[in-house]
Formats: C-alpha cells, structure tokens, sequence
C-alpha cells in the first residue's frame, strides 16, 4: 500500500539533513540520531511554522 507524501519537500530530497519531517512528522532521513529536545528548542520550531520537531518527532502545534 503506497502511503501519501505531504507536500514538503524534504520526502523527496536525496540528501536531507533532518530526521523528521517538519509538515507530517514521519521519518524522512533514519541515519540522523534521534535527539532529546528542550521546550525552548520545541518554541524555535514553532516559531518557524513547523508542526512536528525534526529532531525528535513531537507535534508541536494543535490541530485547529
């Protein structure tokens, strides 16, 4: 069963830098180690738009 992309780009990329990704939140790049992360690092992603961490996966935003 395929499983449908969202529209960030980094489910494409060939190099990508990030473990998750920021829009949906599944894995994108496994070979990143999963990092433990702050409120304050999880307030930078907000800030940034992000709805999931791309460090350590967490939903950041609520669904409205």
């Amino acid at each position: 069963m395929l499983q449908k992309r969202c529209f960030n780009d980094n489910h494409g990329r060939a190099i990508v830098t990030v473990r998750f990704c920021a829009s949906c939140g599944a894995v994108v790049n496994d070979r990143i180690a999963l990092r433990r992360c702050t409120e304050t690092r999880h307030a930078e992603r907000r800030r940034d738009r992000s709805t999931h961490c791309v460090d350590c996966g967490v939903r950041l935003l609520q669904r409205g």
